[in-house]
């Protein structure tokens, strides 16, 4: 075993100076104090603290009893519940680490992620194929179904259950999640008690998280953003509200749930923000009168949107920007964007990620003397303790920074401009690594898995797009001599091996690569010259309602659309298809989902739908129920 690597249920030097108590020591004081309080609500079935606190014990104990070590990595299958929830502070709350696995991943990246991991137990809080674990040492555990509700003890007694449960050490690991731009062998970061905490409770204070707010849960369960809505919530002795019209691509249906639910705080990815931003300029709606909070990140933002947002909306509701990696834990750099400053936003320079969280260090190393452009470094006590089984990347991004002393310090590879205020403007990366909608992405990571195609001898992935409208991956590949081969092929061949977001939406096939004086691939050129879609024509039948439908498809996908192209081939995916829903919403005043989208996939067949007023073929409204995109 590597030698930075700890072994199961052994302790591991916490990186910097002491933080905050575990998070279930935390939670198990907020049960204390208010047992009564609604720690959760799912599309209006209320759980108070004291129930989920015992619901969690019941899992935990079914863990313990199974044999699960203090440290030992669970893998922990997730959708968007209380139950999911629950599952994952049980895994902690056993003194374990938990693992997200999201059950619609590629069956191959989520048997490299039960492999590297060392996975022997499974909790299924949802559904997982039989292929992920066959053949492979794991046992799968069904969460244990909660004892039948007794009456319980009055507010401030004593809720702690009869039988204990492993003391949680702070060293110890808290859950190992991959980060968004993992492609091939799965690349876990892993998280200890300590850093979680730490980062939890700095966002807490930092937000004003008080047992008044309801915070809604819109992120992926398998995504280290949904910590952001967790943790500091539960801590903070607030409600954790899901609602499944939140996240069905709809602002409309975003704001429906958190005026249903009086929600306070909402944290949404930049590009969906936009979407609102968008709505709110176009519809006259106003925000729900609870909102106090709205949280943006995951990528740059830029200027228009924030002006536009602050003369729309009262300067009372906070609008902060923030800044972090999976690696650094939660959220390490934030910037107040509401009100006045927002509204005097410059042009032309980058819009503020902020200055650190108090718990944060931060080294800025300059690109040349005297420059305002700098890569940033970033340390403290919520830093993780690496990758998972993976002692060359963590010693190539892990170690001491440049003049700090030899403390321990995680090597972004952000460059920031620093303000004349000292806080910091994201400018772009030192490596050819980028976000597209939200996602962390290594282009050489798709660039490897495209050249495990038979038909291909060479493949180069870059960035296309903007931060505004949407970043997306392109692919310019050349085939064998004798074989031929099409983007369309292609992509439907990645997404049997990769996550959707992955996958490039734009495709040329070419002779050959532009290659520089070094015989390094060209990006600059490839990028310049642009690419070709491969789904289809724009030819409509003469039918002018679909040529405008397939135009609002092409705008969003940024490339040429035809009305029978597949939206999902063409590369949408599920913030494009919240971008598209609220589009088609502006236009026609008609509201769809993700169902409907899904069912009817290409411009002419959204189009009948759009013409009956919102209604399938056979009369019943279109929409319905559906599990979020991301779980």
């Amino acid at each position: 075993m590597p030698t930075n690597q700890a072994s199961v249920g052994e302790d591991v030097p916490a990186p910097g100076a002491v933080g905050a108590a575990p998070v279930v020591a935390q939670l198990e004081r907020v049960v204390a104090r208010a047992p009564d309080a609604a720690a959760l609500v799912e599309d209006g079935t209320v759980t108070d603290y004291r129930n989920l606190w015992r619901d969690v014990g019941e899992i935990a104990r079914t863990l313990v009893r199974d044999g699960v070590r203090p440290g030992e990595p669970v893998g922990v299958t997730v959708r968007r519940s209380a139950t999911g929830i629950g599952s994952l502070l049980a895994v902690l709350r056993a003194g374990a680490a938990y693992v997200p696995l999201d059950p619609a991943d590629p069956p191959e990246r989520l048997r490299d992620i039960v492999r590297t991991c060392g996975l022997r137990r499974i909790l299924l809080a949802a559904p997982l194929l039989p292929a992920v674990t066959a053949g492979l040492p794991v046992r799968t555990i069904e969460p244990a179904p909660a004892p039948a509700a007794a009456p319980g003890p009055g507010p401030g007694a004593d809720v702690a259950l009869a039988e204990p449960l492993p003391e949680v050490s702070g060293s110890r690991l808290a859950y190992i999640i991959h980060t968004s731009g993992s492609a091939g062998p799965a690349k876990g970061v892993r998280v200890g008690h300590r850093a979680l905490a730490t980062a939890a409770t700095a966002l807490t204070e930092a937000w004003r998280i008080t047992p008044g707010d309801r915070v809604l849960s819109f992120a992926a369960l398998t995504w280290d953003t949904s910590g952001e809505e967790i943790y500091p919530c539960l801590i903070g002795g607030a409600t954790l509200v899901i609602d499944r019209r939140a996240t069905e691509g709809t602002v409309a249906g975003l704001l429906a749930a958190v005026a249903a639910n009086g929600v306070t705080v909402v944290d949404l990815p930049t590009s969906f923000w936009y979407e609102v931003v968008e709505f709110l300029r176009l519809t006259g709606r106003s925000l729900p009168p609870s909102l106090r909070l709205v949280v943006i990140g995951g990528e740059e933002v830029v200027a228009g949107p924030v002006r536009t947002w602050c003369e729309l909306v009262p300067d009372r509701v906070r609008l902060v920007n923030t800044y972090g990696q999976t690696e650094t834990v939660l959220v390490t750099h934030q910037a107040e964007l509401g009100g006045a400053v927002g509204r005097e936003l410059p042009g032309g320079v980058p819009v503020p990620i902020g200055r650190p969280l108090p718990h944060v260090r931060q080294v800025l190393v300059p690109a040349a003397p005297g420059s305002r452009i700098a890569e940033l470094y970033v340390g403290g006590p919520s830093l993780s303790f690496g990758y998972q089984a993976r002692p060359a990347a963590t010693a190539q991004r892990f170690g001491p920074g440049p003049g700090a002393g030899g403390e321990r310090m995680f090597r972004t590879g952000d460059l920031v401009m620093i303000g004349p205020d000292e806080q910091l403007g994201y400018v772009g990366r030192v490596d050819r690594q980028l976000k597209v909608r939200g996602h962390r992405v290594e282009p050489e990571a798709v660039e490897r898995a495209l050249l495990g195609h038979p038909a291909l001898v060479a493949a180069a992935v870059h960035g296309t797009g903007s931060a505004e409208t949407g970043r997306q991956l392109a692919a310019a590949v050349v085939p064998r001599a004798d074989m031929t081969v099409t983007g369309a092929e292609l992509a439907s061949w990645l997404r049997d091996r990769l996550p959707g977001y992955l996958v490039p939406t734009r495709w040329s096939v070419q002779a050959a690569l532009p290659l520089l004086p070094n015989g390094k691939v060209d990006h600059a050129t490839l990028a310049a010259a642009g690419h070709e879609g491969t789904y289809g024509t724009p030819e409509t039948g003469g039918d002018p309602f679909v040529a405008e439908v397939a135009a609002i498809f092409s705008r969003v996908l940024d490339r040429a659309h035809g009305p029978d192209d597949d939206f999902f081939d063409a590369g949408g995916d599920s913030l494009l298809a919240a971008r598209l829903i609220s589009r088609l919403y502006r236009r026609y005043d008609i509201e769809l989902t993700f169902v409907d989208l899904f069912e009817w996939r290409t411009p002419r067949g959204l189009a009948d739908v759009l013409r009956q007023g919102g209604r399938t073929p056979d009369g019943e409204p279109a929409g319905g129920a559906t599990e979020p995109a991301g779980g």
